[in-house]
C-alpha cells in the first residue's frame, strides 16, 4: 500500500509554499511523489483551455468512467466515481508507482498529517488520523503536544516526514567521498545530489537495472 501523508491547515496558512520547498527535497532524495490536493471551496474544478468542449470532455459527460488528454503541458485525468473518495483511496486508484504521496488539505481524513500554521496563528488540530507535527516559519520546540517543524527548512521537513511516514522504496543511502582512503567530509545536501547524479547517470546505461550499491574508483 502506498503511504499516504496530509499537509493541512487553515486557509492562507502556506500549504502549497511549504509543498514547493518540500518536493524537491524528496525528489532529489530519489522518491517518486504524487500530490492529491483537496478542492474544497465549491463548484466545479476548473479544467485548462485543451479540456473546454473538446471531445474528452464530451466522453467524460457520455459516461467515461476516466478519460485522460495528453497536451503540451502535461496530462490531465478525469475520473468518475471518485466523488468524495478520500485520500487514501485516491491514491490507491490514481497513483499506482508512486512511493509516497501527499494530500494538501483533507484535514479531517483518517491519514497521518502534518498541521502548516501561518505566522501568529493559533493551530487548528484537526481530528481525524494521527496529527504528527505542526510546521511553523522559523519553528522549533513543541507546541500543544506535538514537535514544531521549520516550514522553511525543506531538509528538516524531509527528515521528518520520512521518519514519521515511510516511503514505498526507502531513499538510497547518501554518497560518501573518499580522497586516499580517507573520506571527504560533505554536507547532506551535497551528498544527496551527488548520489541522485550517479544513481541517474547509471540508471540511463543499458544493462544496468535497479543498483543497490554503486562504487567508482579513480587512480
Amino acid at each position: 500500500m502506498i503511504p499516504v501523508v496530509g499537509i493541512c491547515g487553515a486557509s492562507g496558512s502556506g500549504k502549497t509554499t511549504l509543498l514547493e520547498k518540500l518536493l524537491p527535497e524528496l525528489k532529489a532524495r530519489g522518491l517518486k511523489v504524487g500530490v492529491l490536493k483537496h478542492h474544497g471551496h465549491g463548484g466545479p474544478i476548473e479544467t485548462p483551455a485543451e479540456w473546454q468542449g473538446k471531445d474528452s470532455q464530451r466522453l467524460a459527460q457520455a459516461g467515461s468512467t476516466r478519460v485522460g488528454l495528453s497536451h503540451a503541458g502535461g496530462v490531465w485525468l478525469e475520473a468518475s466515481g471518485l466523488a468524495g473518495a478520500g485520500p487514501r483511496a485516491l491514491a490507491a486508484r490514481l497513483m499506482a508507482g508512486m512511493d509516497l504521496v501527499i494530500a494538501e488539505g483533507f484535514k479531517s481524513a483518517a491519514i497521518p498529517k502534518i498541521e502548516v500554521v501561518a505566522p501568529e496563528r493559533e493551530p487548528v488540530l484537526p481530528s481525524g488520523g494521527k496529527l504528527l507535527a505542526l510546521a511553523r516559519r522559523g519553528g522549533q520546540g513543541t507546541e500543544a503536544g506535538l514537535p514544531v517543524v521549520d516550514a522553511d527548512d525543506p531538509v528538516a521537513l524531509a527528515d521528518f516526514l520520512l521518519e514519521a511516514v515511510k516511503p514505498v522504496t526507502p531513499p538510497p543511502e547518501p554518497a560518501k567521498l573518499y580522497l586516499d582512503g580517507q573520506e571527504l567530509p560533505m554536507n547532506a545536501f551535497v551528498s544527496t545530489i551527488l548520489s541522485g547524479m550517479l544513481r541517474g547517470f547509471v540508471s540511463s546505461l543499458k544493462g544496468t537495472g535497479e543498483a543497490e550499491k554503486i562504487e567508482v574508483r579513480l587512480g
